[in-house]
């Protein structure tokens, strides 16, 4: 595993010890490429990946799941509105489609990495994600993904 992707396992697992979650309880089983850890942000799940990609380069990826997909005639209506969203009123952070799920998810280079950003991404993504589970959940009846 590169230096890189090391030192942002680190600074993950230190950010996820200052919101209060012993890092080895959040551990998410995965492969030899993946470290991934999982915490509660309000109402939402949120997921953070360290991955190693080719050449060694890491990525930190973190998401959390939203709402549950919209039935089919539901979709353009919601789909619209999760892209007028991400052009305006999310910063960092993205709606994007995950399994059955619509998803929060930001994610960058490991490269350069420090504590303060870690800290941000995993607080945008919650927040993002605690946010918009119960405004799209009235909006348009979907059920959030805390509550499937």
């Amino acid at each position: 595993m590169s230096d890189g992707v090391q030192h942002a396992i680190e600074l993950v697992e230190k950010t996820i010890k200052a919101l209060g979650v012993d890092p080895e309880k959040a551990r998410i089983p995965g492969d030899a490429k993946t470290s991934a850890y999982a915490l509660r942000r309000g109402s939402a799940r949120v997921v953070i990946a360290i991955t190693r990609g080719e050449g060694g380069e890491g990525v930190l990826r973190v998401l959390a799941p939203v709402v549950r997909m919209p039935p089919p005639d539901k979709e353009a209506a919601v789909f619209r509105r999760l892209l007028e969203l991400n052009a305006r009123e999310l910063a960092g952070a993205s709606f994007g489609l995950f399994g059955d799920d619509v998803v929060a998810t930001e994610e960058r280079s490991v490269r350069g990495l420090d504590a303060s950003e870690v800290d941000k991404v995993i607080k945008n993504v919650g927040r993002v994600a605690d946010c918009w589970d119960d405004a799209l959940s009235k909006e348009f009846g979907l059920t959030r993904s805390s509550d499937a």
